[in-house]
């Protein structure tokens, strides 16, 4: 997969997290992102300065929408430099010449990596946007809902779009 068709794919996410998702009655509690998902469709054999660059741009361009003043893009990119840790971790080395993403993983493999990364995301993500751990609860109820229902929203991706489950 080029760096072409992951930015399409960012832009799609970008645009449905913009244009359906930002505004549900549940953003009081917690906000899911479904951008997160051009982060799944990244091969593993992806240079990590493109990983980089990638998430850069797609955590810029939530900021300027939201005007949350970096706190994505700091999210973004401490999420993609976790992101092959928690893989090897997790299912052990890949290949060099891999080509696979983790939206083609069988669902028992996506979920627990999947968890780990949205909520090594949305911890990031709340505590920059909240500036430190002042209201603790509050800030653990909504890194848990936002990160409950990002994973859930993801899953349905996972299941729509991944060939793994295509008819």
């Amino acid at each position: 997969m080029n760096v072409s068709r992951i930015l399409g794919v960012a832009v799609l996410a970008i645009f449905v997290q913009w244009l359906l998702i930002q505004d549900l009655p549940l953003t009081d509690y917690g906000n899911p992102y479904i951008y997160l998902w051009a982060f799944f469709v990244i091969p593993f054999n992806t240079p990590r300065m493109t990983t980089y660059v990638l998430a850069f741009i797609i955590g810029s361009t939530l900021d300027s929408l939201e005007q949350s003043g970096g706190a994505h893009t700091i999210a973004a990119l401490m999420t993609i430099a976790a992101k092959p840790s928690i893989e090897n971790f997790l299912y052990g080395f890949r290949e060099e010449n891999s080509n696979h993403t983790l939206s083609g993983l069988p669902l028992a493999n996506f979920l627990p990596l999947a968890f780990i990364l949205v909520l090594v995301h949305h911890s990031l993500l709340f505590t920059v946007e909240n500036s430190g751990f002042s209201q603790f609860s509050a800030l653990g109820l909504r890194i848990l809902m936002s990160t409950l229902s990002t994973v859930g929203l993801l899953t349905i991706a996972h299941f729509l779009l991944s060939k793994r489950y295509a008819a």
